[in-house]
């Protein structure tokens, strides 16, 4: 009995627990980011688990055994999907011998990078030190509340950190990862023929979405490496991944 009475309050402590750092963590981004699909499963989550921790007794005695194995076997689904998106996007396969890597665009504000593209633009340049024979296409379009294209303010990063400019192929016309793919490998063929290995620089949560994409896109093979995903943003990211995912295993797009 001991045993079971430990293992009860330790769950509830794990409810509650979870159920507050997860509620803060979405309010917080809501208020300090935007107003997005990720901060809002993040908070919707966070208090359901908050809620089942505060009434812990109640639900167990009262609520039907099946709804609450429903409901345990969903927060097992959404761990388990979780942890495979970060383990997969973690499992870098790039070789350092590709022709050239495409750098995926994400928001700037007005013309600087944001948190996000930055470590996407940094692992670029880490990338460059190893393989400077490899040119860097940025990709990117001009999306609202941005002053200049996403792949001009990239551009001129890579060129602050040192890449030769020369390295460096814009691609201003994206307004999606598939479009990122699309574009940028038309260009890279053009220039280069259709014989040119190529990689691709991405978050960690998202490139296996990408890669799928990529594919869809008419690039078979093509390897990648990722940028790590800030500690503070890693519930917010993967959680509206998981859903992204979903959405392009059903529709395909």
């Amino acid at each position: 009995m001991s045993y079971l009475f430990s293992f009860k309050n330790l769950t509830k402590f794990l409810f509650l627990f979870i159920g507050c750092a997860l509620t803060a963590n979405g309010a917080i981004m809501l208020i300090t980011t935007n107003f997005n699909i990720g901060n809002i499963l993040t908070l919707a989550l966070g208090l359901i688990l908050l809620l089942y921790g505060i009434y812990f007794d109640k639900v167990n005695t009262k609520t039907p055994k099946w709804i609450k194995a429903v409901f345990v076997l969903g927060l097992c689904v959404i761990i388990a999907f979780s942890v495979f998106i970060m383990a997969y996007g973690s499992n870098d396969n790039v070789t350092y011998k590709e022709d050239a890597v495409i750098v995926l665009g994400a928001a700037i504000h007005g013309k600087t990078p944001s948190l996000v593209l930055k470590d996407r633009l940094d692992t670029a340049v880490e990338y460059h030190k190893q393989n400077p024979d490899a040119y860097i296409i940025v990709s990117g379009g001009q999306g609202p509340q941005e002053d200049i294209t996403e792949a001009e303010a990239m551009e001129k990063y890579l060129i602050e950190k040192g890449v030769n400019k020369d390295k460096i192929i814009k691609e201003e016309k994206a307004t999606s990862t598939y479009e990122n793919f699309l574009f940028s490998n038309k260009i890279l063929k053009e220039r280069f023929g259709e014989d040119i290995n190529i990689s691709f620089i991405t978050t960690d949560f998202h490139i296996y979405r990408a890669s799928n994409i990529a594919k869809s896109a008419g690039i078979n093979d093509i390897t990648h490496i990722h940028s790590n995903t800030r500690w503070y943003s890693i519930a917010t990211s993967v959680l509206r991944e998981c859903l992204a995912v979903t959405k392009f295993w059903i529709l395909a797009n």
